[in-house]
């Protein structure tokens, strides 16, 4: 498109466009495009009106004006269709006896409970809901029965659901009135009362019709919130909220009642164009029953000219159109009744004039009248039936497929009150498969329609046998690896046609790899015809540590249930199967990276398999949410995983790559569906992204991954080392961390970087080494990768204890020829300590020491002994200490230092030598002990020279011990 000076959205909003009120602004202007496949983007920022060439006319309120600019569009703003001011209203049902008046919204009303009142036998009106600002939406029911269920079809004309465009609303008020008074007397108006249940809504959007209070004064497009009814509803292409709305009272109201009715043809009058549109408006392929539709279409257009001048519906081909080939639209009601409700909707536009003329009203009436009975009489042609239960006789809700023709949800559904179906079809023979729950499908063959004529085909359904028929679904045990203790929950199904209650089962299985621990489980009771439970409590198995990867164990489950219901149901697992589906509730389980401007998360909603699956991050316009893994593949094989996306279809997407080639793209509004792909052996990255383009959000805006399978990966990595030693403080720690699997060499580290400070360190070869602080605990937590980025993790608690003290500082005396007993303390260490002598100190004593460092004997002979004890722990950490033990005895003459047999003045002599270091040591050595206290000092020394003197006692023996 060659760009022009873009209007920028301030200017514009400052035009004062038309309205001043302080309701939603509503905007009314023209664009040129290069390329209509933009189209099918623009329709979901603003309400497109019409298509002319290269030029598209179009509605916007403040915010969707502002997301289109931004797009670099220039528009050129015209009068808004309803800014003429219409002055001719009618303010009673009086006075629209001639139809050239556009009624009072009070008017409209009373219109509406007069033809109730006034054909209590044909009528009734129903308000099936109310407007944002509270405005009745009314229809009107017409019928031979209306207060009964008849085998009839049901029909829906509704119009205005376009504030603005109100030609509509005054013909199906007239047409209400022509039906009730012209039942009886005119035979095609009689048939259809009689054969049909018709129902009209003149006016789907009072709040836009009636903008200015009671009068049709400025409407709107819009509804009092400026949205836009007909793109407000649940669309085949872009799911429930293609214009990035919630959902309006206005549409709630009219899903509501299209759900609690069987509407099998219904209209959606429109203005400011002269066509009859039908599906699909949102994609290019064509409905099933495309010819039919053109040829009602035709039918309608062909009337219409034949009873008009030359010029009216004409538009387009001659009066009719493609919706999608017209210009795309998402969320228009056309879409919705023909794929969600299993019925058959057109839009047809009645005048080129939105907002025309009172006086012109009749003229309309005129040129359409007929074609209004001929369009519902199209409803009594087809194939028609009821189906009903072969045993009761009752009605069925039963779903009718057209085989080899139908597509995209063009199949037709009973009326499940009285079980008629209404199939309208073009000329041809067909096949109808006839399928409800609970019931064995019914194929009939070689149906033939002939063109304006009715087929009846009735249907008797049998009902499956009443009995349950459980079968298994699966089960949440996720990876298995060799070692584990599995606990693992069932579900199943049933599909039988009873409910299974009392069920009970029992797990078997014969492979020598599997230790079943608890095998009985119960469930709760399963509702049938698809019903579907999970066990109340968990199997409980182990698995051995020599079982080998990927290999597959089969289980049986015998399966119980009230009534004498018993069978066996088989299902397997492979051991070492790499298995990621989230239920860790994180991203733990695998070394996975995320970038883009929003992280993935796990989510506990929405999953495909049990509780949790990834969701991609929370993302606006040109941005993206990437999910990657790097894995390596031992032997070529196959990845799979479920995904499920809602987001606007061709546009944003989410897209896996493997390597980063593109391997698949997913878009619009997608339910969980599984994807496959081939992947060779070697290292793979595998990427999950979730991106937008420049403008528009549908949906939930984001995608879903869950239950992935990975092909062949080998043992995956796992550190082995348990646990760590306890140690003692000072003494030299090693102890290598040893891991097993994964990819190539491994590398390990400290995870939380807890081990400074601590003496400690752990080397990227997984050496756990240094000198330790203590006493203390130390945690930590080992870190290990391998070359493909494989991860493991272990947390590891052990204590430093003090380092080794011996505490005893002296040994008491010991006597000759008495038993001697002492305990050597010590503290500190890691475990039990072990006490030994380490030179020959007491060789010969009599005494030895016991490794628990009782010191014990009968000492031999008086004696100084000199000896060292060394304490152990269990890690080779020691400590010693030198002893000096004194070894008392009776073999010698206390005082005679000298040894020569006398205590006299040389012993005084030998012992001052002694002390001044000029004479050996008395010997014995305590021979010099004169007063008794089992020492040799020179207290010894002053108590011989006072016996010397005769003032002291004798030499006296010590009781030394």
């Amino acid at each position: 498109m060659k760009m022009l000076r873009k209007i920028p959205l301030a200017i514009i909003l400052g035009m004062g466009v038309f309205l001043g009120t302080a309701e939603a602004e509503e905007y009314y202007f023209r664009f040129s495009f290069d390329d209509k496949s933009k189209l099918d983007k623009i329709t979901n920022l603003i309400s497109i009106d019409n298509v002319v060439g290269d030029t598209a006319f179009a509605y916007a309120n403040d915010g969707e004006m502002a997301a289109f600019l931004a797009q670099g569009y220039t528009v050129t703003i015209l009068p808004h269709p309803g800014s003429r001011i219409e002055i001719r209203h009618a303010d009673s049902p009086g006075a629209m006896l001639d139809w050239d008046y556009y009624p009072t919204y009070t008017a409209y009303v009373d219109m509406m409970n007069n033809f109730a009142a006034s054909y209590p036998s044909l009528c009734r009106v129903q308000n099936i809901g109310n407007s944002v600002n509270g405005r009745q939406l009314l229809a009107a029911k017409i019928s031979d029965n209306p207060d009964m269920q008849e085998n009839e079809p049901e029909i829906f004309l509704t119009s205005t659901m376009h504030g603005d465009e109100v030609t509509g609303f005054v013909l199906m008020l007239r047409l209400i009135d022509y039906l009730l008074t012209n039942y009886g007397t005119d035979s095609l108006v009689t048939s259809l009362v009689d054969n049909l249940e018709i129902w009209i809504n003149p006016n789907a959007n009072p709040d836009g019709s009636y903008r200015s209070g009671n009068t049709i004064s400025s409407p709107t497009r819009g509804n009092a919130n400026g949205i836009d009814l007909n793109r407000n509803f649940p669309d085949p292409a872009y799911g429930d909220h293609p214009d990035g709305n919630a959902w309006q009272a206005e549409t709630i109201a009219m899903m509501n009642f299209a759900s609690n009715h069987s509407f099998v043809l219904s209209a959606n009058f429109h203005g400011g164009a002269e066509v009859v549109n039908y599906p699909w408006d949102c994609w290019s392929r064509l409905h099933p029953d495309n010819s039919w539709f053109v040829s009602i279409c035709r039918r309608y257009a062909d009337s219409c000219q034949a009873n008009s001048p030359p010029g009216y519906m004409d538009d387009l081909n001659n009066g009719i159109t493609n919706g999608y080939a017209w210009y795309p639209v998402h969320g228009g009601r056309q879409d919705y009744m023909t794929y969600w409700k299993g019925g058959r909707e057109n839009t047809i536009e009645l005048s080129s004039t939105k907002f025309p003329s009172a006086s012109q009203l009749p003229s309309y009436w005129n040129y359409n009248w007929a074609a209004f009975l001929t369009y519902m009489q199209n409803a009594l042609y087809g194939i028609h039936g009821v189906v009903t239960d072969a045993v009761s006789g009752l009605p069925v809700a039963a779903t009718i497929w057209v085989l080899s023709h139908d597509a995209d949800s063009s199949r037709v559904f009973t009326d499940p009150d009285v079980g008629d179906y209404h199939r309208m079809i073009a000329p041809g023979t067909y096949n109808l498969r006839f399928s409800a729950a609970g019931y064995i499908p019914d194929t009939v063959y070689g149906v033939v329609v002939t063109a304006n004529q009715a087929t009846t085909v009735n249907v008797q359904l049998q009902p499956i046998a009443g009995a349950p028929d459980l079968a298994f679904v699966g089960h949440n045990a996720g990876s298995v690896m060799p070692g584990d203790t599995v606990d693992m929950l069932i579900k199943l199904i049933n599909n039988g046609g009873a409910s299974a209650a009392g069920v009970a089962a029992t797990l078997i299985s014969s492979d020598t790899n599997i230790n079943i621990i608890q095998s009985s489980i119960s469930f709760p009771t399963i509702n049938p015809l698809g019903g579907t439970a999970v066990s109340l409590s968990a199997l409980h198995f182990a698995v051995s540590t020599t079982a080998l990867y990927y290999h597959q164990v089969d289980f049986s489950l015998i399966v119980t249930a009230n009534g004498g219901y018993s069978d066996t149901l088989d299902f397997n697992l492979e051991i070492g199967r790499a298995i990621e589906d989230f239920e860790t509730g994180n991203f733990a389980s695998f070394p996975w990276q995320f970038s883009g401007n929003a992280d993935w998360g796990v989510v506990n909603s929405g999953a495909y398999e049990w509780s949790y699956a990834a969701k991609s991050g929370t993302i606006t316009h040109n941005q993206s949410s990437t999910l990657s893994l790097s894995i390596n593949v031992q032997q070529a094989g196959t990845i799979s995983f479920y995904y499920k996306v809602s987001s606007e279809a061709g546009y944003d997407s989410l897209k896996f790559s493997i390597d980063g080639g593109l391997r698949g793209g997913y878009s619009g509004e997608a339910g969980w569906a599984q994807a496959s792909y081939s992947i060779g052996a070697g290292s793979h990255t595998l990427t999950w992204t979730y991106a937008k383009d420049g403008s528009v959000s549908r949906g939930s805006d984001c995608a879903w991954i869950d239950y992935i399978v990975f092909p062949n990966m080998g043992q995956p990595l796992t550190i082995t080392t348990a646990s760590l030693p306890d140690w003692t403080a000072g003494h030299p720690y090693s102890q290598q961390l040893q891991s097993v699997g994964g990819t190539g060499t491994v590398t390990w580290s400290d995870f939380y970087n807890n081990l400074p400070g601590t003496g400690l360190a752990l080397s990227s070869s997984g050496l756990l080494s240094g000198i330790p602080n203590g006493p203390d605990t130390i945690s930590f937590t080992a870190w290990v990768q391998d070359q493909a980025l494989g991860t493991a993790t272990r947390s590891y608690t052990f204590i430093i204890n003090g380092p080794i003290a011996i505490l005893t500082d002296s040994l008491p005396h010991a006597e000759t020829g008495v038993a001697y007993s002492y305990q050597i303390a010590a503290a500190g260490g890691t475990g039990g300590l072990t006490f030994a002598v380490v030179d020959s100190g007491l060789d010969g004593t009599g005494l030895t020491l016991l490794p628990t460092g009782l010191l014990s004997g009968t000492p031999a002979a008086a004696d100084s002994v000199e000896f060292t004890v060394r304490a152990n722990d269990v890690i080779g950490a020691s400590a010693q200490r030198q002893f000096t033990l004194i070894i008392a005895g009776f073999a010698f003459l206390p005082g005679d230092a000298n040894g020569d047999g006398f205590v006299r003045g040389s012993d005084v002599t030998f012992l001052v030598g002694y002390f001044k270091g000029t004479a050996p040591a008395p010997e014995p050595y305590l021979a010099g002990d004169a007063n008794g206290d089992c020492l040799v000092s020179g207290g010894d020394v002053t108590y011989l020279v006072r016996y010397f003197k005769g003032i002291g006692a004798e030499p006296i023996r010590g009781e030394c011990r």
